[in-house]
């Protein structure tokens, strides 16, 4: 699996079907900024990635990354309390397809709910993982050896998706993607009085 990693976006790029990601388009998971920062750890990062390429069991996702029983234990452990995956049966499943960072404030005795429209990550079971952690520097993808293909992953998931794109670099149209399927689809939901059920 190719993948880019850099601070501020980390996409996967393999282009084959995975079998372990929910077939819905709009399932969304809401985590504070603290948990969703949990992804941005290597660990982490490379379960979520076994699990996403259909490696869900406890021992495949062990041979898969080459981890310790001891130590995925406590990495998936951290990953189902974050509320990155859950456990269904005997196998580990990303607990969404669209990732959302929030922040709480107290703002003159009102709650008020701040979605990032700069942290997230969304999930396509053909085109892979996409995380989005800050805003990308300008020529961001200019160096990088797998810029084409980015190019063309981001043109298929806009495609994809019914999303125009106006950035001119990948980085760019990665997070323009992210923050239209929040406009388009998160917002609207809220708007129209979805239901959030809060479990912990």
């Amino acid at each position: 699996m190719n993948a880019v990693v850099k601070p501020e976006i980390i996409v996967t790029l393999n282009g084959e079907e995975r079998r372990t990601v929910p077939s819905y388009d709009n399932e969304y998971v809401l985590m504070r900024e603290k948990d969703f920062n949990v992804i941005l750890d290597n660990t982490n990062l490379g379960i979520i990635l076994a699990i996403i390429s259909g490696h869900d069991h406890f021992a495949q996702i062990m041979k898969k990354t080459g981890l310790q029983r001891g130590k995925l234990s406590r990495h998936l452990r951290r990953l189902l309390n974050t509320g990155w995956v859950i456990k269904n049966g005997n196998r580990y499943l990303p607990s969404g397809r669209i990732y959302v960072a929030y922040d709480v404030k107290d703002v003159n005795g009102e709650i008020m709910l701040s979605i990032s429209m700069s942290k997230g990550a969304f999930i396509d079971p053909f085109y892979g993982l996409v995380i989005i952690n800050g805003e990308p520097l300008s020529n961001y993808c200019s160096t990088c050896p797998l810029r084409q293909v980015c190019v063309n992953n981001v043109k298929s998931l806009a495609r994809k998706y019914n999303i125009e794109l106006r950035g001119a670099e990948p980085s760019e149209a990665y997070v323009e993607l992210f923050r239209e399927l929040i406009r388009r689809d998160l917002i609207k939901r809220f708007r129209s009085g979805w239901r959030i059920v809060i479990r912990r």
